[in-house]
């Protein structure tokens, strides 16, 4: 993530997941009907799956380097809270003053406001604020995704309590204990069995997935393509054919994923060289387009999503070089040198 203008795909697919989650989330901040065609809230789902997938992929590369469960910690610390930080003192100093209907002292004083900073903890979210976009279909909701943010830190954890028990250094033991939590989702508390979506579930079985793509990433990368080929009509098949929409997305959305995003496409590198506005976008955006909304509630769909997008990514590079570029810079700290992944047995 800090490497500015690497020739690989993954920060482009996290920008596009950002937008993707603002466009699922614009209909119903607007209160728009999507078309018949458009299940807006599976673009969004698909965008957070891309997320915990390519998290999972590449903080398990991170791991297999460096193998300690405190440096592992203390980066995924520096990745994630201080953004968490910036955005919710924005959240209640800059959006919060100016959108709620309270005098500033009340709103700074509210058992609402004091509780909002406890998404601080990463343990669970708070997404609203007192008198916040009062006339907005969503009232007093400054930042919903926030919700993902706990489930992320718990996957951090539960991979550095796997690592640090010794269950990475053999593949196959890895594979067990991955493939295991997979099938425990798959048929216990996957939506298409059991009729009730699940993400605090489904969501790290994307994340799982990935680890497990990273622990065998050589054989992976050798035979990827071949691999999304032959998946490809197995996930079309559950899909369209047998309705079981959650079960195909596992199936074939990590391997993609990973497939495309370390195609090396060196074209591209200069689309990369602003930085990562991708954590960014995904934190700002909520805040950002409730205040279009409460802004210029008569503008129309598109205008208005593209204004929030524009602005969302406008905030992602200053979260990026203001707050998360100079403390991943403190990461140099755990570093040591790179120890090689662990053969299989």
């Amino acid at each position: 993530m800090s490497t500015p203008h690497r020739s690989n795909l993954f920060d482009l697919l996290r920008i596009g997941a950002a937008s993707a989650v603002i466009f699922s989330h614009h209909f119903h901040i607007t209160r728009t009907a999507p078309p018949s065609w458009l299940h807006s809230d599976m673009v969004g789902g698909v965008a957070v799956m891309t997320f915990f997938t390519i998290s999972g992929y590449l903080v398990t590369l991170s791991w297999l380097r460096q193998p300690q469960a405190l440096a592992f910690l203390s980066k995924r610390f520096l990745r994630i809270w201080p953004g968490v930080l910036f955005a919710v003192l924005t959240n209640v100093f800059l959006f919060g003053l100016f959108f709620t209907s309270l005098p500033a002292m009340d709103f700074l004083g509210h058992p609402e406001t004091i509780r909002y900073f406890r998404n601080l903890l990463l343990i669970k979210d708070y997404p609203y604020l007192p008198g916040v976009f009062e006339n907005n279909p969503l009232k007093h909701l400054m930042n919903g995704p926030l919700w993902t943010i706990p489930m992320e830190s718990m996957c951090y954890l539960v991979l550095a309590a796997i690592g640090f028990l010794g269950l990475l250094r053999s593949r196959w033991i890895a594979c067990v204990v991955g493939l295991g939590y997979i099938a425990f989702f798959l048929t216990t508390r996957n939506a298409d069995l059991t009729g009730e979506m699940r993400h605090w579930f489904e969501y790290p079985a994307y994340f799982t997935y990935g680890a497990l793509i990273a622990v065998f990433r050589d054989g992976f990368h050798a035979r990827s393509g071949r691999l999304v080929l032959v998946l490809t009509p197995l996930a079309a098949l559950l899909f369209f054919g047998l309705k079981m929409e959650h079960s195909a997305g596992l199936l074939l959305l990590p391997p993609l994923l990973i497939f495309v995003g370390s195609l090396h496409v060196p074209a591209l590198a200069f689309l990369q060289r602003g930085g990562d506005p991708s954590y960014g976008i995904y934190l700002y955006g909520c805040p950002v387009q409730q205040s279009v909304y409460a802004l210029w509630p008569d503008l129309p769909f598109i205008p208005s999503l593209l204004l929030s997008v524009l602005l969302a990514t406008v905030a992602g590079y200053i979260s990026w070089h203001g707050v998360e570029s100079p403390v991943l810079r403190a990461k140099r700290l755990f570093q040591r040198v790179p120890t090689a992944p662990p053969a299989a047995p």
